[in-house]
């Protein structure tokens, strides 16, 4: 006895939907989207930061041979280095201290003013581009023979003076890092409504009194997001102070570690600074993802 179509398609549809249920509920489904960016995570991110903190307890480089365990490093990276944290944090504070100044009225006119605002946008990733280029290319234009040399000859300002200098590390710095406050800011900026602004001049208040009564207080968020952001991104710095700094600047953990791990071979307490800068580094992104949902509107 043969089944009829509908039979046949009733049949099929609930054993389709038994199939579903068993192998298609959402938990599973989560569970199997989450699964690649849990494997990338664990082989590329937890297990070589266990393999760094475990060459960190060794001395030297004998992690390769016969490991000696030690906590020397550690005291070694806190007593001995403690300059070189001072001069980490320094030269990122101040980095970013130069993007809060510059970057909150260009935010400001960004997203109240400008009207092709997407294509300002774009042109800003370009120094996202990498710290290497834009320490590369303030190099070359501050040689005295470099390709603006005969405007600066010309208005008098000998610019070599700059190559080699803590104003051209910091400089360079903040360029690199400028569109992150930027953004911060400025989408916090977008969640203020305009016509808190109007309403506050309607009541005779001058522009610096809405800024401090108004526009600070309800974009703080942003101001805080992107003030740790860039700092978080400038504690690891090494291109800027290694091609345009002088030996002060060239004292920063990263370059430190360099010198190390990959001039000295002493791995261990190459890595003892590494997991330095990165538990300095990650403890401000956090913080700073965390002010960031709030910029954000999240």
């Amino acid at each position: 006895m043969t089944h009829a179509p509908a039979e046949v398609a009733i049949e099929y549809h609930i054993a389709e939907s038994e199939a579903r249920r068993r192998f298609g509920s959402p938990r599973l489904k989560g569970l199997a989207l989450l699964a690649p960016a849990v494997v990338v995570a664990v082989l590329f991110s937890l297990i070589p930061l266990a393999y760094l903190f475990q060459v960190s307890l060794t001395q030297d480089s004998s992690f390769f041979f016969t490991a000696q365990y030690t906590l020397d490093n550690y005291r070694e990276v806190f007593s001995r280095y403690r300059s070189a944290i001072v001069v980490t944090v320094y030269l990122a504070a101040m980095a970013s201290l130069i993007d809060l100044v510059f970057g909150y009225p260009f935010a400001y006119i960004l997203v109240r003013k400008i009207r092709y605002r997407e294509f300002v946008r774009t042109m800003m990733t370009f120094p996202l581009f990498g710290p290497l280029y834009l320490a590369f290319g303030l190099f070359y234009i501050l040689l005295p023979n470099g390709p603006l040399g005969p405007l600066f000859t010309m208005l008098d300002i000998n610019v070599a003076q700059y190559l080699f200098s803590q104003a051209a590390v910091l400089f360079s710095m903040a360029v690199f890092t400028f569109p992150f406050m930027v953004m911060n800011i400025g989408a916090a900026l977008s969640n203020v409504d305009p016509m808190l602004e109007e309403a506050a001049k309607t009541l005779g208040a001058k522009p610096w009194q809405t800024f401090v009564r108004v526009l600070f207080p309800l974009s703080w968020s942003g101001i805080v997001a992107g003030f740790l952001m860039c700092l978080g991104w400038n504690l690891g710095v090494f291109a800027q102070p290694q091609l345009l700094g002088s030996p002060a600047e060239q004292a920063v953990l990263s370059i430190q570690m360099f010198n190390k791990g990959l001039v000295q071979f002493n791995y261990g307490l190459a890595a003892a600074l590494g997991i330095l800068l990165m538990v300095m580094a990650f403890a401000v992104t956090w913080i700073s993802l965390r002010f960031s949902r709030g910029a954000l509107g999240a």
